[in-house]
């Protein structure tokens, strides 16, 4: 597997020195042992999980999950964190009535300080119920309606969705600037998210915006899709989905509309379908603020430590892109998120199974790239958006090649829904 992703706009935090392994580790699966703060294990601290992987979206969200639960359990391999993290998590197939059961049961007997969620409609659901309840929730979704005041415990490490296209545009502005431009999405609150905003954004770039085109997440056809952008004469469609229906786009797009330039925001493209579609996905643009998977690799930092330790533990096989993949890194940045938001609260002095502490220890987080696996995040009391900094690719001869890094307005002002 190959990709060339390796500028990073900020430097590496300092590798820290790993600390002797112990036996005592493993990540507690389902739901099993107390969920209170204090956790089931002496002083652990409880951070459940809630996953898609086998839903809608679990083509991308199997692989985000497992690079979680690896990471939380080298932290507490490794004694990263001075209590050990508990880590009940269950797949909520992405059926928003499932995540609501589950956090019920998460937070029955108590409330954990944090929470590693997934999708964009169960995350906005219960965006109000965890201010209410002071959990930090850190997401997959990066809706930027979870910037707002109304959900002050939502955290996430990406450009939000709405961001995404702003960085996708902003090049198509910069490299071709008469273009005609059209959002292609699944017609749900993760698909519309970064639609009104973004057509704001061209506009306000002088680009012609196209009609808004619909493909669901089980879409096995997008040839009307491709006409009607053809009709439109559209230039560019970016496109807000996962990689199952990205795949599909791509197979109609060679007979419809060859001459469509499709950009992809964050889950529509990894390693696993390029190299199985490499012709297919040939010149496609895509976004991320982190990196690849060989471009966490190559990165030299702890975070390539982590993830090389993760793999020789499970026996996972580097060169297999079901799960060495990008999604992959960002579930290992999920469960580095956790790590570092509770240690700044013990290095607080502030006892880190309150919520209310554990978002204070977000908030310390300052021009952190996650141990060299993402461009340098930092969050802030009036402005959860980590970081302003695209990462553009485009696939060439069967890889996802770094292209530039694109600046951006992030956060709730630069969203219009």
């Amino acid at each position: 597997m190959t990709s060339n992703d390796n500028s990073t706009t900020g430097g590496h935090s300092d590798r820290r020195t790993v600390l002797q392994s112990v036996a005592a580790g493993g990540v507690a699966l389902g739901l099993a042992g107390c969920l209170n703060g204090g956790g089931g294990n002496g002083d652990a601290v409880t951070v459940p999980g809630i996953y898609d992987e086998s839903g809608g979206t679990s083509d991308v969200g199997r692989p985000s999950a497992i690079g979680a639960r690896d990471t939380i359990a080298y932290i507490n391999e490794n004694d990263l964190l001075s209590r050990e993290i508990d880590h009940p998590n269950d797949d909520y197939a992405y059926e928003v009535p499932q995540a609501q059961q589950l956090y019920q049961e998460y937070t029955s007997d108590g409330e954990p300080p944090m929470i590693i969620g997934w999708g964009t409609a169960d995350t906005e659901a219960l965006s109000g119920t965890v201010a209410e309840d002071e959990i930090v929730y850190i997401s997959a979704s990066y809706s930027a309606n979870l910037l707002t005041e109304e959900a002050p415990y939502n955290f996430f490490g990406n450009l939000d969705y709405t961001s995404q296209a702003r960085a996708h545009l902003k090049w198509i502005s910069d490299n071709d600037p008469e273009a005609r431009i059209a959002f292609i999405f699944s017609n749900n609150p993760f698909g519309q998210s970064p639609v009104e905003g973004g057509k704001a954004y061209a506009e306000e770039l002088g680009l012609e915006v196209g009609s808004d085109i619909n493909l669901p997440l089980t879409a096995n056809s997008a040839s009307t899709q491709l006409r009607q952008a053809r009709d439109d004469d559209v230039d560019y469609l970016i496109h807000q989905n996962t990689s199952a229906p990205m795949r599909v786009l791509l197979q109609d797009k060679q007979d419809v509309y060859p001459d469509v330039t499709v950009c992809g925001l964050t889950y529509t493209v990894d390693e696993r379908v390029v190299s199985e579609s490499p012709d297919l996905f040939e010149g496609v643009r895509y976004v991320n603020a982190f990196r690849t998977f060989q471009g966490a690799l190559d990165s030299d930092g702890m975070g390539a430590d982590i993830i090389e330790a993760n793999f020789e533990r499970e026996d996972r096989d580097m060169d297999n892109p079901e799960i060495a993949q990008l999604n992959y890194v960002r579930g290992v940045i999920h469960g580095l998120m956790a790590l570092k938001g509770l240690q700044n609260a013990i290095d607080s002095g502030d006892d880190p199974t309150m919520g209310t502490n554990a978002r204070q220890g977000m908030f310390a987080i300052d021009g952190d790239d996650m141990e060299g696996l993402s461009e340098p995040y930092s969050y802030e009391e009036g402005n959860r958006a980590p970081t302003d900094t695209g990462r553009l690719f485009e696939v060439t001869d069967g890889s996802l090649s770094f292209d530039t890094t694109v600046e951006v307005p992030t956060g709730p002002a630069s969203n219009t829904q």
